[in-house]
């Protein structure tokens, strides 16, 4: 399987298994996404090694057990960052400012300027506009 074929198939599954769901605050939620579609591509994420979380308190905490602050800390430990969004591939990760303060929203990479993540409460695809940053997931 090349490269290409690893991300679309990833990205595939990562599609499948969220799009249209509720955003559930530590159970389905934009970490547990990333994490998901980071083990389609063959990874073992740390994402979520920080503790179970409900609450923007306890997703905080969960956070600081890992040493970090936010998820990009996290991605910048173990993937290049690209501050471009555009040079991103089908199957990267972005990141945007999260709503309510909740510090940062992550997606998946679909292709172009679409992305795939959690929006008004959903998980579905949506049209990347506001500028962020990007890591490859090599």
């Amino acid at each position: 399987m090349t490269e290409l074929e690893l991300r679309v198939a990833a990205t595939n599954a990562t599609f499948a298994r969220f799009n249209g769901q509720t955003f559930v605050l530590g159970s389905m939620d934009c970490a547990r996404m990333a994490a998901f579609h980071l083990k389609q591509m063959g990874f073992k994420p740390s994402l979520l090694k920080g503790g179970a979380y409900s609450t923007p308190v306890g997703a905080r905490r969960a956070l600081k057990k890992l040493g970090v602050s936010s998820l990009a800390e996290i991605m910048d430990q173990h993937f290049p960052r690209w501050n471009a969004r555009a040079e991103a591939r089908t199957g990267d990760i972005c990141c945007v400012p999260g709503l309510g303060g909740m510090g940062d929203a992550m997606q998946i990479v679909l292709h172009r300027n679409h992305v795939f993540g959690p929006h008004e409460g959903v998980f579905a695809e949506l049209v990347a506009i506001e500028p962020g940053i990007a890591w490859r997931v090599v």
